[in-house]
Order: structure tokens, then C-alpha cells, then sequence
């Protein structure tokens, strides 16, 4: 169904650049947002799976710390079975999720109005999730908990 698809000189000259926000990508991903020739891209709903966080050891929450897919063995797999190359993607961070991802949800294909994991490690046993249907609030949940993830890919042009 995916194609593995990378962010190739012709990806970015020619269809991240002219697109707008909310375009759906050969791929099935889409844009969400578009900023000083950065593209934030969320991966298509059918690999968005439920999970319990999986993310690595107090990750940082800027926005250059991302964590990466092979941490989440579920999101990984799915993006292989779907024919995506995982080491494209990544996990938000607790900010780019409620900033970008909770912000452009109406550039997603499809969402959940429940909680999406984020890649931000809170404690030893809670890490940050953001609420889709609470205003994009994030809060402590225990690692154990099942919330969606959804990868994303940031593509410069």
C-alpha cells in the first residue's frame, strides 16, 4: 500500500514546497503544518496503533529530540507491514505533539479524541501523553497505560 518514500531532493523540491498544508502525500501521509521551509508530516491513520509508551529514558522535549521509531516495536512494524521506511518517522516530542500535532489536527486524515503518547518521559513509571479531546492538554500517564501513537517526519525545503 506505502511506498518507501524519503525525503529525496525531488520530494522536497517538487511537492513538499508547492503543496499547501493538508495535502495528502503519494505516500498517504499528509502535511500538517509548513513553517520557514520546514514541513511537519503525520504518517497515514492506518499505521497510527494503540500502545503502551515505549519511548526512550527521559527524552528532552525540544523539538530536535525526537524519539525514534524502532523504540516502539508496534509503530516500527506497522510502518514496515505498510511498506514506510521507520527510520523516516519518529515519535513527537511532548510539545510538537500539542504545538504542531494537537494544533493542525484538522489537517490529519483522521484522528482519535483520545490520548496520543508522546516521545517525553515525565518519571520512571509516567510519561507525557497529550488529549486530543481536553484542548490538546498533556498529562502523566502510567507507561503501562494503552494510548495511540502516531508517527510524524519533518522534511525541510
Amino acid at each position: 500500500m506505502g511506498l518507501i518514500i524519503g525525503p529525496t531532493p525531488w520530494w522536497q523540491a517538487n511537492i513538499v514546497s508547492v503543496c499547501p498544508e493538508g495535502t495528502y502525500l503519494p505516500d498517504g501521509s499528509r502535511i500538517i503544518c509548513k513553517s520557514g521551509g520546514t514541513a511537519w508530516i503525520i504518517a497515514p491513520a492506518c499505521t497510527q496503533i494503540p500502545s503502551q509508551w515505549a519511548g526512550g529514558q527521559y527524552n528532552s522535549t525540544l523539538v530536535g529530540d525526537k524519539c525514534c521509531v524502532s523504540e516502539w516495536g508496534g509503530l516500527k512494524n506497522t510502518l514496515i507491514n505498510l511498506g514506510f521506511n521507520p527510520t523516516d518517522w519518529f515519535v513527537p516530542c511532548r510539545e510538537l505533539l500539542q504545538n504542531t500535532g494537537y494544533v493542525c489536527r484538522t489537517k490529519w486524515d483522521s484522528f482519535t479524541t483520545a490520548n496520543y503518547w508522546s516521545s517525553t518521559e515525565g518519571t520512571s513509571t509516567a510519561s507525557f501523553r497529550v488529549c486530543f479531546s481536553n484542548n490538546g492538554v498533556a498529562g502523566l500517564g502510567n507507561k503501562p497505560e494503552g494510548q495511540f501513537v502516531r508517527a510524524m517526519r519533518c522534511v525541510t525545503y
